[in-house]
């Protein structure tokens, strides 16, 4: 389980190199189409994902471990030290002197506690999203079918599709018909990107990196992306007169906000005012921009999906009979990560 934690740090903290790069190109890049934005969310998606990379020179990510379990063990050192709870001293008796390494396997307990908050946090959002489920199928139970996969319902306030495998479009009984016919649109064009499941996949990847702050920045953002593509998709062939009855059933179907990160693909609840600034705005983008944004994409997955070679190892020789001690002392005198410690 400490190697898997350890793996996950190094790739959450890999990631965060390409979604600081995504958050600054979505700012510069702001008359591209959505759903090219919503391509380099996946490059992202790509990178949490695989644990395995191709080392090619034009790589931007380091092969290398950027936290190791030594790290974690010295971490632990320090903070004891400090704290008083075990003393230095006490602990390595007469042959302790100044930079003595830390001894084999000291930080266990640390990466065992970090290891219990990880699967506490984890368990925690799947507990959330699980309750958060239960609750809208109870309260759905009541809909009844209006056209097709569509249906009405009392308890329903604002239009938004539910179900993975069978998903189906729900709507509040009593909708204005202009507001019903956009909102269809809206929600036939998420099922046809896929996006009720590309969410749950997002939410996926945010229950097995909680702990990064940028995996929550990357979820936010996604979900307002994929509702912008899907605004984009639908108004793009219509005139002012219609964005702006679009953009008015967009604010009387909105909501107020809540922190439900896992709930359904909803018409007016993700950043209404934003949605209604880029509707009102809204230009078909031009051929350059759709090639900039498109070039763009391309280099930024083949730049970070890709890792900076190894570089070749160097190999240290120390005493075959040497204590564990001795052993992290060796590594620490010798940081770089290929170095290749063998017995004489």
């Amino acid at each position: 389980m400490s190697d898997f934690l350890m793996t996950l740090l190094n790739m959450s903290l890999a990631a965060n190199w390409l979604i600081v790069t995504v958050i600054l190109l979505r700012l510069i890049i702001r008359k591209a189409p959505r759903r090219i934005i919503c391509l380099l969310w996946g490059l992202v998606a790509i990178r949490l994902i695989c644990p395995v990379s191709i080392e090619r020179s034009f790589g931007v990510i380091p092969l290398e471990e950027v936290i190791t379990a030594d790290d974690i063990s010295e971490l632990q050192h320090k903070w004891n030290t400090i704290a008083g709870v075990e003393p230095v001293q006490e602990y390595l008796g007469d042959i302790y002197h100044d930079g003595a390494a830390v001894a084999y396997g000291y930080g266990n307990s640390l990466i065992f506690w970090l290891e219990v908050i990880w699967t506490c946090g984890s368990c925690g959002l799947l507990l959330y999203a699980a309750i958060v489920s239960l609750n809208v199928r109870r309260y759905l139970k009541e809909a009844v079918r209006y056209q097709g996969n569509c249906y009405l319902c009392d308890h329903v306030r604002s239009p938004f599709i539910f179900g993975f495998f069978r998903p189906h479009i729900y709507l509040p009984t009593g909708l204005d018909e202009s507001d019903m016919e956009y909102a269809l649109a809206h929600e036939k064009a998420h099922l046809q990107r896929k996006d009720h499941i590309w969410k749950v996949a997002a939410f996926f990847l945010l229950v097995v990196y909680w702990f990064d702050p940028l995996s929550w920045a990357t979820f936010i953002l996604f979900c307002r992306d994929i509702e912008l593509a899907c605004d984009e998709k639908v108004i793009q062939n219509l005139s002012m007169p219609e964005k702006k009855a679009y953009a008015n059933s967009l604010l009387s179907c909105s909501v107020k906000k809540r922190l439900m990160i896992v709930y359904p693909l909803t018409f007016g609840e993700i950043g209404v005012k934003q949605r209604v600034k880029f509707i009102l705005n809204y230009k078909k983008p031009g051929f350059w921009a759709v090639s900039f944004s498109s070039l763009a994409c391309v280099m930024i997955g083949i730049c970070f999906l890709m890792t900076l070679p190894q570089k070749s190892q160097t190999t240290v020789m120390m005493p075959a009979d040497a204590s564990p001690m001795q052993i992290q002392k060796y590594k620490k005198e010798n940081k770089s990560p290929n170095s290749l410690l063998c017995s004489r």
